[in-house]
């Protein structure tokens, strides 16, 4: 009885420390980490460094997995790569002109741990042999066995060089199995993987891959202590947008691409459009600031569920090289353009939904505006879209159909849902003088990975491509009352 009592008085002492009397939740400051040391990766102003020089990681992702079915525990490439010789494919990757790699290692259990870290450590020092660098894509250590099992991994392999970093979580806004998880609870999550790492790992860095910027919902790329923000992102209406949004507030640790691509099967979209996608890509990334460029993945996977699962690659299964895999070698000497380095024209709308705009304001309790909130719509049939606010806070959602959903976050501010169908909206007239109704809406259930979009052609810039007046039709609008976000406050900073 007495040690539950001093459980419930340290659980309320726990609460007072994370509220204060207005019910705002408050967070600890954690610095950057110290990690350099020679032969390793470090990061010094935003930039990642080797030995005094700064390092522009150009990473292609590669699946494997550990093999239980010889007496011999091994690491073996993926099933659908057509091949178990790792080392081909590494020197392979590395004549294109890629520097590391990230390993989706899947592992299906941990009971001969030493033997998983040999297996591990051989296909380490294979990449080595290959002269690429590795990060280390894990499952998310959320139980307490793979705590103790990628614990272990991290202090076996604390003094290789060749791990840069560790991936801790791909992607949590499509596979963390907790659903509306609290953004204090994600970052005490990360903080704890944190801890993991100055213990076990303290040479190397960790971070997580994000997606889409509505990550902010929960797990926060900008609050989040993690070393640096690897984000992901696809569609070609949505990368350019996606990436400004994370430049334009990830300024306090270095942002990098982790995935992208185009799907390309040389049919419905061409190799050739592929090739100038990832050019395009690139002098995005980096003239917006981009530390690193990452590409989604080694070899095609026709066995994926959708299009773009299935062609992203850079070879196809006959094990043919796409011609993108040309360009690999020559990115670092794209320039940086100021004019990509600007806010893209569709940013605030970023697919050109044209049938229905809805406008409003994000502001805090005092009253002072948001910039860079992300307000996320759905429709009665759960269609989602997405937009920012403006440095008033302003924001204006466009979409193809009336949204009824919302939910609304921005950096370091919690996260508020809520409802709304009653919202009154106002009719414009069509060129022919016919007013619109929503029967009459064009494309109403029109999915974004459904939308087409103009191939990204090589020297042309953002500006040319999209028509910024398409941007900002609409056929009815409406308007919401302003939304009030809480500030989550920062101790120690």
């Amino acid at each position: 009885m007495r040690r539950a009592f001093f459980i419930f008085i340290a659980f309320l002492e726990l609460i007072f420390l994370s509220c204060n009397d207005e019910g705002i939740k408050t967070i600890d400051y954690y610095g950057p980490r110290d990690t350099k040391r020679e032969g390793f990766v470090y990061i010094e102003d935003r930039h990642f460094m080797i030995d005094g020089k700064k390092w522009f990681p150009i990473m292609l992702n590669y699946r494997n997995y550990v093999n239980y079915d010889d007496e011999i525990i091994r690491v073996s490439p993926s099933n659908h790569y057509h091949n178990n010789c790792m080392a081909d494919d590494f020197k392979t990757i590395a004549s294109m002109g890629f520097n590391c790699l990230r390993i989706c290692l899947k592992w299906d259990n941990m009971t001969d741990t030493a033997a998983i870290y040999q297996a591990v450590g051989n296909m380490i020092d294979t990449a080595a042999q290959a002269n690429l660098r590795v990060m280390m894509l894990l499952y998310p250590p959320l139980d307490s066995a793979k705590i103790a099992f990628e614990a272990g991994l991290l202090r076996h392999f604390a003094n290789n060089s060749t791990i840069w970093a560790y991936d801790f979580f791909n992607e949590p806004l499509y596979f963390d199995q907790v659903p509306d998880r609290d953004k204090i609870d994600a970052y005490n999550v990360v903080a704890s993987w944190r801890e993991m790492m100055c213990q076990n790992a303290p040479n190397q860095l960790f971070t997580i891959a994000f997606s889409e910027p509505i990550e902010v919902f929960e797990w926060d790329p900008v609050m989040l202590p993690v070393d640096f923000v690897e984000m992901h992102t696809y569609h070609p209406l949505r990368v350019a947008s996606e990436m400004y949004w994370y430049s334009s507030n990830c300024t306090e640790k270095p942002w990098m691409v982790g995935e992208v691509s185009l799907p390309a099967d040389n049919d419905s979209i061409s190799y050739e459009e592929q090739r100038q996608f990832m050019v395009q890509a690139f002098a995005i990334a980096r003239s917006m600031g981009a530390a690193g460029f990452g590409w989604w993945e080694y070899m095609d996977d026709p066995g994926e569920v959708n299009f773009e699962g299935c062609y992203t690659a850079l070879v196809n299964p006959k094990r043919q090289m796409k011609p993108a895999t040309a360009e690999v070698a020559k990115l670092m000497s794209i320039p940086v353009s100021e004019e990509l380095a600007n806010m893209p024209p569709n940013y605030y709308n970023m697919l050109g939904y044209n049938n229905v705009a809805l406008s409003g304001r994000v502001v805090d309790y005092d009253g002072n505006p948001i910039n860079g909130a992300l307000i996320r719509g759905w429709t009665k049939d759960w269609i989602g879209m997405n937009t920012y606010s403006d440095a008033n806070g302003c924001f204006v959602l466009y979409s193809n159909d009336f949204n009824i959903h919302f939910e609304v976050s921005a950096p370091y501010m919690q996260t508020v849902k809520f409802s709304k169908i009653n919202i009154k909206y106002t009719y414009a007239d069509s060129a022919d003088n016919i007013k619109w109704t929503p029967e009459s809406f064009p494309n109403r259930y029109l999915e974004y990975q459904k939308i087409d979009y103009h191939p990204f052609l090589e020297g042309d810039s953002l500006t040319l491509i999209f028509n910024p007046k398409f941007f900002n039709q609409y056929k009815a609008k409406g308007s919401l009352s302003p939304i009030k976000l809480k500030r989550i406050k920062v101790r120690g900073k």
